[in-house]
């Protein structure tokens, strides 16, 4: 069994297709795949907008309260000895916050089986979020 969580949103497609291949050459026949990450649904614009609205709003509130941001948590990793290092490697690489392509669920479950999974599903979402599921 393979799991990912909200890492491979930052490819873009064409890596994460790649990727996906990759993946299905090391599963065994009736192995698993799982992959949980943002996968926004294109059809429910409405729906997507509020979510991220509360969802900024709840950021927004957190922040007032003394919780640190995405911004100020990385000052702090670049500052700190030990991670300063791979924090100016991940900048370097990734910039300020790189996001992939996100494609849709349909895309993930559809490009799996491609890749050469039998079946690709999602099993859990949310308005911004998705656990997919694949069988080899």
């Amino acid at each position: 069994m393979f799991l990912t969580a909200t890492a491979l949103h930052w490819l873009h497609s064409e890596p994460l297709a790649t990727l996906y291949g990759q993946v299905a050459g090391l599963v065994r026949d009736g192995g698993v795949f799982m992959n949980a990450d943002h996968m926004i649904d294109p059809a429910t614009p409405r729906i997507n907008a509020a979510e991220r609205a509360q969802r900024h709003a709840r950021m927004d509130e957190e922040k007032a309260a003394g919780v640190l941001d995405w911004a100020e948590w990385w000052a702090l990793a670049a500052k700190d000895p030990v991670l300063a290092e791979p924090t100016a490697r991940r900048f370097e690489i990734y910039g300020e916050h790189a996001d992939g392509d996100m494609p849709p669920v349909g895309w993930h479950a559809d490009t799996l089986r491609a890749a050469g999974f039998g079946e690709a599903r999602p099993v859990w979402c949310s308005p911004s979020d998705t656990l997919l599921l694949a069988v080899k």
